[in-house]
């Protein structure tokens, strides 16, 4: 799409959805009801990169987020994502469908995601509602921590873990969403226009960018330290001051000067102390330095997810470990890509049958 075309704003979007069916492409959104406010007014959640409406249609509940910048790669970018994690069972990640030509304005067509609903509250309004509960908060670390360990183990990281991205339905149960900068293998190199949210995230990423599977290590520390610094002290919620849970942007470029960090350098929590010096280390040094959270917390390497391959013969579903579809016997395609021109290669193969690179 041409970016000299002026791109809606949050206000443009709040009036077309007021008539589904005037604006929208999908069936199941110009049959749908758009939440609103008291005042009759559909309820948008903006963010940096795009606002969200919620939709009912009938049982089934919708997500729509409509972009509030250019996007250029988000077809390829969500295709190749629905692909990859088609061949995975992460029930923390939300289903979704990317439409280029979603909803009309001004005569134009613009794209949307439509997103699985969740009735999870954003981290920061569920910690601020529980913030003087500490076993609530040890448990919802804990929950967080599995989260991030399973993202590694899919070779995932999700970009922009913030407290908007965060959903809590209950503190054992969280949901990301938010797939607009995501990193997954077959993306590799191909980095999104956005370095998350500047109060989760390393000073340099901001500056100038860091889009590898480690995109996460940071901003997953700031967010465990957060929740179990609280735990221990519930009177660190002061530093909340909207867009955080205790740490801002000025805490990281800044590292170790600014008011929070003898609070958390005296917590009577000696891990809380620990993690503190850690993540003061990983502010002064190089975002590509900073540790995964299961290094630092001293965990095991996290076990590579289960692959479901798709056998392209019979559609029957093997263990991507097997060489053969169990189904039919067709020769399966493995969870890797050559290096070279990016083919899928048939499983335990040692040469791409595309190019000839060695594997």
């Amino acid at each position: 799409m041409n970016q000299m075309i002026t791109w809606p704003h949050g206000v443009d979007y709040t009036l077309a959805v007021q008539n589904p069916r005037n604006c929208f492409q999908d069936p199941r959104l110009r049959r749908a009801r758009v939440l609103t406010n008291r005042y009759g007014i559909p309820a948008g959640a903006s963010g940096n990169y795009a606002i969200t409406f919620r939709f009912d249609d009938g049982p089934q509940i919708y997500a729509v987020r409509s972009f509030l910048r250019p996007v250029t790669d988000q077809q390829h970018r969500y295709e190749t994502l629905s692909k990859y994690l088609s061949r995975l069972s992460l029930s923390f990640l939300v289903g979704f469908d990317y439409i280029p030509q979603g909803i009309a304005l001004a005569g134009r067509l613009y794209p949307v995601v439509v997103m699985e609903w969740t009735n999870g509250k954003q981290l920061h309004q569920f910690v601020g509602e529980n913030h003087r509960q500490a076993d609530v908060l040890t448990q919802l670390a804990g929950s967080f921590r599995e989260v991030v360990k399973q993202l590694g183990a899919a070779r995932i990281a999700h970009g922009d873990l913030q407290h908007g991205n965060v959903l809590v339905e209950n503190a054992s149960r969280l949901r990301l969403v938010d797939y607009d900068g995501i990193w997954v293998p077959d993306l590799d190199g191909c980095p999104p226009n956005e370095v998350g949210h500047p109060d989760y995230q390393h000073p340099e990423r901001i500056g100038k960018g860091f889009y590898t599977a480690a995109g996460d290590s940071f901003s997953a520390l700031v967010i465990y330290l957060s929740l179990i610094a609280l735990a221990a002290d519930p009177g660190l919620w002061s530093f909340h001051a909207g867009e955080n849970l205790i740490l801002r942007a000025d805490d990281f470029k800044d590292a170790g000067r600014t008011g929070v960090w003898p609070k958390l350098k005296s917590s009577r929590a000696p891990e809380v102390q620990r993690l503190a010096g850690v993540l003061e280390k990983a502010c002064r040094g190089p975002v590509a330095g900073v540790p995964s959270l299961e290094t630092v917390l001293g965990g095991p390497p996290p076990a590579r997810a289960a692959v479901i391959v798709i056998c392209p013969q019979c559609e029957g579903k093997s263990n991507g470990a097997e060489i053969y579809c169990q189904v039919c016997g067709y020769q399966l395609c493995g969870n890797r890509l050559c290096p070279v021109c990016r083919r899928s290669i048939p499983a335990k193969a040692c040469f791409c049958p595309k190019c000839g690179q060695e594997i």
